[in-house]
């Protein structure tokens, strides 16, 4: 299993990624992008594409700030339009699958997703 996390920046220290990181790798491979090691001379937009395209599953780690960024938004947007199964990491280590009634954002089910696609 390959896992993508997405995660708000300024809810989650490297410390905290760390821990899911390790909670995760238990039954596969895990991509959080501030704990790779990126070549300066990358396209960071691409790395992060292509390990969202190749991810199995799409984290996202819920905190108060996830859907406040551009970067969060798009990489939901990508996991609900793409071919992954997307849940969100609670607090309390649980997962909830996207469209359950554990979901932790609100959203208009008749649409695809709860804000319009990004360009990408």
């Amino acid at each position: 299993m390959k896992y993508f996390v997405s995660y708000a920046r300024r809810d989650n220290s490297s410390e905290h990624l760390k821990k899911i990181g390790s909670f995760l790798s238990r039954t596969g491979h895990v991509y959080i992008d501030d704990l790779e090691i990126h070549d300066p001379s990358c396209d960071r937009v691409h790395t992060v594409t292509n390990a969202l395209t190749q991810a199995d599953a799409f984290v996202a780690v819920q905190s108060p700030h996830y859907l406040r960024t551009e970067w969060t938004r798009w990489e939901l947007s990508r996991a609900l339009n793409g071919n992954v199964e997307v849940m969100a990491l609670l607090p309390n280590w649980e997962f909830a699958r996207w469209g359950t009634q554990q979901w932790p954002w609100l959203f208009d089910g008749s649409t695809p997703a709860p804000f319009p696609l990004l360009n990408t």
